[in-house]
């Protein structure tokens, strides 16, 4: 057996799926309502039966209590015998001790025995019997005329076409039950066909889609109602991956841009050292002046790699309880000697601690102070405030003087290669805002800025207790 086939064996196709669901619930239905069909007949065709067997089981008692000697029921056998008449499936037979005055088939006088050791029971119980290929309900009446003169009647009853009449029911029953599931096992899977074909539609839709068309949507005017769910998922998909592709060629492109720019720099450099003799310090100069181009790069490629692994959760984090006052004073004071410098001036105020990694919240608090000192003007102040104002969040606020900016511009601080406009050829390469968002992000946490007249605001909320899966 080849693959596809046993593919297709092992994953049949929903069509085919729903009629052998169809087909199932139809046998069952049918297997019910055949199983209580045949119950309900036989239960009348027995009582029919019965009430044969009881009605001349009374008239025979009739006839007891209307002869009562025995001189007059043996003198009138015929009597007894009349019984039966136009009543072939019935048998009935009298006797007197062993003497029979009226003889039943030989086969139940075979069964018969001496009073006392008679298999047949009494009336109103019945017993069944098999004789030769016949079945039969029998029963026995004793009647004791004198003290010393008994007669016995058996009452019997040919149930063979009851039970073969039943037979025939069943296997009648069987067999178009059969056809049934059969026919409706082909009704189904037409009808599943036929309702399932929108699907199709939706499919060879689906397979047209490339990258140069996603921006084209699904039409959802011919979809049944209960597709339009499935068609709007498949647009919001279709969208989101255009999104996905516009932001990927982005920021192909920024990288190529922004890897030109060292890259060329390095070039230069190093034709212009290479195109006379020189001295060894001047060597070393350029050498210097490469070193720093390429720390320029080994940044840039270690802040993109961080970002490519927190976008497919592949950053292990380090939870432990963390003093986040501690950790802001301790950046503060690594950028202590830079804003004195420049004429600034730092300050941590309030306390706040998180289930966090520490290593990161680190680097977040860097960046943000790093982006702080760089865009703030001489002599101004930056404050870091650290508050807990729930059970659920704690905040730290980095703030510093800085124009006015408008809501898209706080949106693009966080986009990747996203400089501020005072920002210099030389500076970075403008990841640190994106690797504050990825951190944040990674923490279950969100990152948030503000601007009023005053200057703009970074807002980390870490959650108190890590995101859960973390």
């Amino acid at each position: 057996m080849s693959s596809s086939v046993l593919g297709r064996a092992l994953h049949p196709s929903l069509a085919l799926r729903l009629a052998l669901l169809f087909a199932l619930g139809s046998s069952v239905l049918l297997l019910a309502l055949g199983v209580g069909l045949a119950w309900l007949v036989r239960i009348q065709l027995e009582a029919r039966d019965r009430e044969e067997i009881d009605g001349k089981t009374e008239v025979v008692l009739h006839l007891f209590g209307e002869l009562r000697t025995a001189e007059k029921i043996a003198a009138n056998p015929t009597r007894f015998a009349d019984i039966v008449i136009g009543h072939p499936h019935l048998q009935l037979g009298l006797r007197q001790g062993s003497r029979w005055l009226v003889e039943p088939m030989p086969d139940i006088r075979a069964l018969t025995g001496p009073s006392g050791s008679d298999p047949v029971p009494h009336a109103p119980q019945l017993g069944a019997y098999q004789l030769g290929e016949n079945n039969w309900w029998l029963r026995r009446i004793d009647f004791l005329a004198e003290p010393d003169r008994v007669f016995t009647a058996y009452v019997g009853v040919h149930v063979t076409p009851t039970q073969q009449l039943l037979a025939r029911l069943v296997n009648t029953m069987l067999a178009v039950g059969g056809l049934g599931v059969i026919a409706s096992t082909l009704l189904g899977w037409l009808v599943a066909r036929r309702g399932l074909a929108p699907i199709t539609k939706i499919a060879r839709e689906a397979e047209r889609v490339t990258a140069e068309r996603l921006g084209e949507p699904m039409r959802a005017a011919d979809a049944p109602q209960e597709l339009l769910g499935l068609v709007g998922a498949i647009n919001r998909m279709l969208d989101r991956l255009q999104a996905s592709f516009r932001s990927l060629e982005e920021f192909s492109a920024d990288i190529a841009h922004e890897l030109r720019t060292p890259l060329n720099n390095l070039m230069l450099q190093t034709q212009v050292t290479l195109s006379r003799p020189r001295s060894s310090e001047e060597y070393q100069e350029a050498l210097h002046s490469n070193l720093a181009e390429l720390e320029h790069l080994r940044r840039m490629v270690s802040d993109m790699l961080f970002l490519a692994r927190a976008d497919r959760g592949m950053v292990e984090l380090k939870v432990e309880r963390v003093d986040l006052a501690s950790e802001a004073r301790s950046v503060a004071e690594y950028f202590e000697a830079a804003a004195t410098e420049q004429g600034k001036r730092i300050e941590v105020t309030g306390s706040a601690s998180a289930l966090c990694d520490k290593t990161m919240t680190r680097r977040a608090l860097t960046n943000l102070l790093s982006n702080a000192l760089h865009y703030s003007p001489s002599g101004s102040r930056i404050s870091v405030r650290l508050a807990q104002p729930d059970a659920a969040r704690a905040i730290v606020e980095v703030r510093n003087p800085a124009p006015p900016m408008s809501q898209d511009e706080l949106r693009r601080l966080f986009a990747r290669f996203t400089r501020g406009s005072t920002a210099g050829a030389s500076d970075g390469a403008g990841l640190g805002l994106s690797i504050v968002a990825s951190i944040m992000r990674l923490h279950g946490g969100t990152v948030t800025a503000e601007s009023d007249p005053s200057g703009v605001c970074f807002r980390l909320s870490f959650p108190l207790e890590p995101a859960a899966g973390r």
